[in-house]
């Protein structure tokens, strides 16, 4: 990570009033497909400690749910890590670096071969990763074995900001959701958790109305505005619906959580990648100050610049956290 710019604190520079809707974060599409077989399946070179220490803060997060644990995996592929050990290395993060707040994305991710049962390849894989605690929850519910592995590895509830469902034993919990009203003070620290899952209002912010392959807007109290066309729109097309949702960001209202997924993939990821990343990193070098919102990247590393020019685009302390004629 040493030929790499370190961000493992950026967050402690902008104002604790900036609300979290007006942030431009930095993200990873699929963020722990470090391998896959012929890079097929792989989106990252770098693992979740490298991505945050390099500023990333947008994580997505997919599971498959089999066996009573959540397994990392992309589509098929079981990427050796299950949910435990993805929040393992969040919790130990926030711990060193207070000022930072994570927005952590969780899919279910659906797997193509989960119709063939315990004989799915996948399932198999799943057994052989010899976590001893894998077969202790009994429950068909994506929800509830999520909330159950959950707590196991949090020992106070208040790591996340907006999973607001009492640990076992515990007493009851603060309400909070987020809305055009949270500020980066409320979350320093915290877990955001974004929820592309059926889950109950208490589980994070529903982001579950997700169409494949489509720039979409959402319909809840908190909208949240989408670019996902990654089936291979062509290098140019791609780069330009990324340029027009971040104008969208620059003039939508606060209320409205802008995400743009800059990643693309005809057979592989890495084609995309190494298009449109330059191309991302100069347009962020010359932009003006203002919102931006999470861009989610595949390999983000190239150019070593991309991320740092994005994390400059925010106001930083001193400046006006958002520009009086985009309040909303």
């Amino acid at each position: 990570m040493d030929e790499f710019m370190r961000h493992s604190s950026w967050m402690r520079d902008i104002p604790d009033d900036t609300p979290v809707t007006t942030l431009n974060i930095p993200g990873t599409h699929d963020s722990c497909c470090t391998a896959g077989p012929l890079g097929f399946a792989k989106t990252q070179n770098l693992d979740l400690i490298d991505q945050l220490n390099a500023g990333i803060r947008f994580l997505d997060i997919r599971l498959a749910h089999y066996r009573d644990n959540l397994f990392v995996h992309h589509d098929v592929v079981h990427m050796r890590k299950t949910y435990g050990d993805v929040l393992k290395i969040f919790i130990r993060f926030l711990e060193q670096h207070p000022s930072e707040t994570i927005l952590m994305s969780v899919k279910n991710e659906g797997r193509f071969d989960s119709a063939l049962g315990r004989f799915a390849p996948s399932e198999l894989f799943g057994q052989y990763r010899g976590d001893p605690k894998n077969w202790a929850i009994r429950s068909s519910s994506f929800d509830h074995v999520f909330q159950a592995r959950t707590w196991e590895q949090v020992e106070n509830a208040s790591l996340f900001y907006n999973l607001t469902v009492p640990l076992p034993g515990g007493g009851p919990v603060d309400k909070l959701a987020l809305t055009s009203e949270t500020t980066l003070k409320d979350v320093r620290g915290k877990i955001v958790l974004l929820r592309r899952f059926p889950g109950g209002p208490d589980v994070g912010f529903d982001l579950t109305y997700w169409p494949e392959n489509q720039h979409f807007r959402s319909a809840t109290t908190l909208i949240y505005d989408v670019e996902d066309r990654y089936q291979d729109p062509g290098e140019d097309d791609k780069y330009n619906f990324i340029l027009d949702h971040i104008k969208k960001a620059r003039n939508g209202g606060l209320r409205d959580l802008y995400i743009t997924f800059s990643s693309a993939v005809n057979l592989r990821a890495v084609g995309y990648s190494k298009a449109i990343n330059p191309r991302l990193s100069d347009y962020f070098e010359k932009s003006p100050r203002g919102r931006i919102g999470i861009v989610a990247m595949d390999y983000f590393e190239k150019p070593q610049e991309l991320v740092p020019n994005m994390i400059k685009t925010n106001w930083r302390a001193g400046r006006p956290a958002v520009t009086p004629s985009r309040r909303a």
